[in-house]
């Protein structure tokens, strides 16, 4: 295999649909929220990529089959004569960081594929990694032309998540997550990006339900998020007992404060 290649196992006919991306990254944020929402809606996979930029090795499955590296994109019809259909993508990894050909490349084989299905609007979907948490997740946002912050704004209205919208002058996005939006801006597409606060140092479900209820109220449609809830529940425990061992260490590395000198008068 000398480039990336996808295989197409249907071609569906599809309204003007939505492409979400969720690929793996900070915390599997974005992967923890596409693989919810694919289940949810049932969606059909319709094509594999593979790519000579991921990782050299390949994934043991159930019942020890190996299988090359790859990612799945997923299709939904919206039952609603007005509604839009949805592309989803997810995988088992993203380009290795240093390889930045390659994330060109592998981007721009999805574009191919999703503008022939008539995508213009893209929905990226990841973590925020945070050095602390305070409360509940937010959601950061970024999107493609300055007129959109206000389409976006309305149609995220009354949202249950805190949603900030990014003014970070040289900030970034990383990965497909940025290179589908900016990529596809030079394609005529437009699209947000969604990213949840994150740790990023453990399999975030919360922040990945706090993206997920952000971009269903985009698209407006409605989820199940119980069984992403009780993963959030363990991600709460598992954030509750790290919190809990690092104010240990903190306070075994501490020194110990000095001793008051005698102040008394003779």
């Amino acid at each position: 295999m000398k480039e990336t290649m996808i295989y197409l196992l249907e071609r569906p006919q599809l309204r003007d649909p939505v492409f979400i991306e969720g690929l793996p990254g900070i915390g599997l944020v974005g992967k923890l929220a596409a693989e919810h929402l694919i289940q949810e809606l049932n969606a059909v996979k319709f094509a594999e990529l593979y790519s000579p930029h991921f990782m050299h090795q390949v994934i043991i499955k159930k019942g020890s089959i190996v299988e090359l590296m790859k990612n799945e994109f997923y299709y939904w019809v919206n039952p609603d004569e007005n509604g839009r259909d949805l592309i989803i993508i997810t995988g088992d990894q993203q380009v290795p960081p240093t390889d930045s050909p390659g994330h060109y490349e592998v981007v721009g084989k999805m574009l191919d594929l999703v503008q022939e299905l008539g995508v213009r609007e893209i929905i990226t979907m990841g973590g925020y990694q945070v050095p602390e948490l305070q409360g509940e997740p937010r959601v950061l946002a970024a999107v493609t032309h300055e007129e959109l912050v206000d389409y976006y704004k309305e149609k995220l209205k009354d949202c249950s998540v805190e949603v900030v919208w990014r003014e970070d002058e040289g900030g970034a996005i990383v990965g497909a997550a940025g290179l589908l939006l900016g990529m596809g801006k030079l394609r005529s597409m437009y699209g947000i990006s969604i990213l949840g606060e994150s740790l990023g140092y453990i399999v975030d479900a919360k922040a990945a339900k706090a993206v997920l209820t952000a971009v269903t109220k985009i698209l407006g449609i409605e989820l199940d998020m119980t069984a992403l809830e009780e993963r959030a529940k363990e991600t709460e425990e598992i954030l509750q007992k790290v919190q809990e061992m690092q104010r240990a260490m903190l306070e075994q590395t501490m020194p110990p404060a000095p001793e008051e000198e005698d102040r008394g008068y003779l």
